[in-house]
């Protein structure tokens, strides 16, 4: 694959950065009276770079509408009905044809499997096996394989994992996770769901928010919420206690984003019973609860049982992570990051239509492409049903402050690099951020990763690691750009010395080829996907053509060096 940087530029804002406001901007849609449920996502769907708006409206008919370029008007796809009420809905691109698709489902209604065509311009729905009364959902390479798998809460049971055999086609698999309650119960009340590497390791960690109404008892094992962390070779143990993860309260939904910029993942946590708390990592997976401190301490306290959804987004561009916190009753909260481990209630933020008191649900993303993040609002009522409310597309008024915006495409990785933990480094010190399809509640969140810059006028470096264990390294990007990072760029000779690498057929029976342009003598050196060496390094034969019967089926990584260059490719052993 020819790797390659692309940069996607973009006018920045010129207003002042004193408050975060947002615009209703329904105009630009083609239906500003859709109302929607819980579920809201925002992704790019079509393949042109631009963050698009997914939503099931009153009659579930599913509905993409596109960003067009320059920030005018969206147009419209409708589906169709995919039946029933939807609790979840996660995005990503299972059959990796370069056009994202949809797993979304609900209380015994089915999984549906929405995949786009091999040119973006129409979906087909699967229903998946193991129909459960599904809460979140999300998409993530269990096992790391290199192909995205479904997790998938189940409000009654034990919760379901999918595994994807490469093509796109999902089997439950729970030989992936097991998922089950460590205090021994029903295995229910399975929430809000988010994959994170909490611990630093290079291996995503699962918590599930647990909440079981109607239960009491604080030490019940269907409201003791659950971190299963990750060792790296898909052995996934419940330490949520240990940890500090654990408070005993009913739990809604969680979100994972570092809130004072050290480099590890913090936590924000929902709950209906207790207060809602906010927690730091001590760089090794082990949490404090610094909600008696955060500046915010009352309103936490006084979510009670309306607190639905967190989101984690930088959205005044000031280099801190700042909360939304969606409601189905009271109001919802916008709170900006002080800096300092503190946080400041942002005085209405959005101006509501009439009728609603509150955003219930939400999904973000740029959808006007200028660098800012911004929201697309729902309505909802009770915890899930449409509201009569139409949904509100707010766009970002924005500020001075600088950004940058990285979308990522993978090789030996999924094709989305969901997964990955993306550094930047400059005048604030180092930023991260992770990929996720599917994370809070109910939400899909853009697969973009977004940093805010405040005044700095350079990023001295991007650093991309991948869940291959491959890491890029980009030094000295533009700023106020979307930048696009194929997975290998900067292992590469490619783009430096005119080589272009092919591998074929993949998957493979028994015979590999290899075709380098220029015909550049080459060592190869193969290893599985738990990083064990299964072939040296050794010269590529005359023939460009290595024999793999010997290997049992599975993923394989193949290392090229050519001309004292590095590329990493991923093959599939049929």
């Amino acid at each position: 694959m020819y790797k390659k940087l692309l940069t996607l530029a973009v006018i920045m804002p010129l207003m002042s950065f004193s408050q975060i406001t947002f615009t209703n901007s329904n105009t630009l849609l083609i239906n500003p009276n859709l109302t929607s449920g819980c579920a809201i996502g925002v992704s790019d769907m079509n393949g042109d770079g631009l963050d698009d708006i997914i939503r099931l409206d009153d009659a579930r008919n599913l509905q993409i509408e596109y960003q067009t370029a320059g920030g005018g008007n969206f147009t419209q796809y409708n589906f169709g009905s995919v039946g029933g009420s939807q609790w979840g809905l996660a995005i990503a691109d299972v059959d990796q044809n370069g056009y994202n698709d949809i797993v979304t489902g609900g209380s015994y209604n089915g999984i549906k499997l929405i995949k786009a065509n091999a040119d973006g311009t129409a979906y087909s729905s699967t229903t998946l096996g193991g129909n459960i009364f599904l809460q979140s959902v999300n998409f993530a390479d269990i096992d790391n394989n290199g192909f995205i798998d479904i997790f998938a809460c189940h409000d009654d049971g034990v919760s379901l994992a999918y595994s994807n055999d490469g093509s796109g086609n999902m089997t439950v698999n729970n030989g992936l996770i097991n998922a089950v309650s460590t205090i021994p119960s029903d295995n229910s009340g399975n929430y809000g769901s988010i994959w994170a590497d909490v611990n630093n390791d290079g291996h995503l960690d699962l918590y599930i928010s647990k909440c079981r109404l109607g239960v009491n008892n604080p030490n019940d094992g269907r409201r003791v919420n659950l971190l299963f962390m990750n060792d790296g070779n898909n052995n996934y143990t419940d330490d949520a206690v240990a940890r500090g993860l654990a408070p005993l309260g009913q739990s809604w939904s969680a979100n994972f984003e570092d809130i004072d910029n050290d480099g590890d993942l913090d936590c924000v946590l929902i709950n209906h019973d207790i207060s809602s708390k906010i927690f730091t990592n001590d760089g090794s997976g082990n949490f404090t609860d610094i909600t008696a401190t955060c500046g915010i301490t009352s309103v936490l306290a006084g979510l009670g049982s309306g607190g639905i959804q967190v989101m984690m987004e930088d959205f005044d561009n000031d280099t801190f992570i700042d909360l939304f916190i969606t409601m189905r009753s009271g109001t919802h909260h916008l709170f900006k990051n002080n800096g300092d481990k503190t946080f400041t209630e942002v005085t209405s933020p959005f101006t509501l239509p009439a009728g609603p008191s509150r955003i219930q649900s939400a999904a973000v993303g740029d959808l006007n492409n200028d660098g800012f993040i911004d929201v697309m609002a729902g309505f909802a009522t009770g915890y899930n049903g449409p509201s009569s409310n139409p949904d509100v597309l707010y766009l970002n008024d924005g500020n001075t402050n600088n950004w940058t915006e990285i979308r990522l495409i993978g090789d030996a990785s999924n094709i989305n690099g969901i997964g990955a933990r993306i550094e930047i480094q400059g005048a604030w010190g180092t930023q991260i951020r992770e990929v996720r399809a599917g994370e809070s509640y109910g939400t899909m969140n853009s697969l973009m990763t977004h940093f805010g810059l405040g005044a700095a006028t350079q990023i001295d470096a991007i650093v991309v690691h991948w869940p291959s264990g491959a890491v890029d390294t980009i030094s000295n990007p533009n700023i106020n750009e979307v930048i696009v990072i194929e997975e290998g760029q900067t292992l590469s000779a490619i783009g430096l010395d005119n080589h272009e690498i092919r591998l074929y057929p993949n998957p493979v029976n028994d015979f590999l080829n290899i075709t380098i342009k220029g015909n550049t003598s080459s060592n190869y050196a193969i290893y599985n996907i738990t990083g064990k060496l299964i072939q040296e390094m050794t010269m590529l034969p005359a023939s460009n053509q290595i024999n793999i019967k010997s290997l049992k089926s599975g993923i394989y990584f193949i290392h090229l060096n050519t001309n004292q260059n590095t590329t990493i490719h991923k093959i599939v052993k049929k």
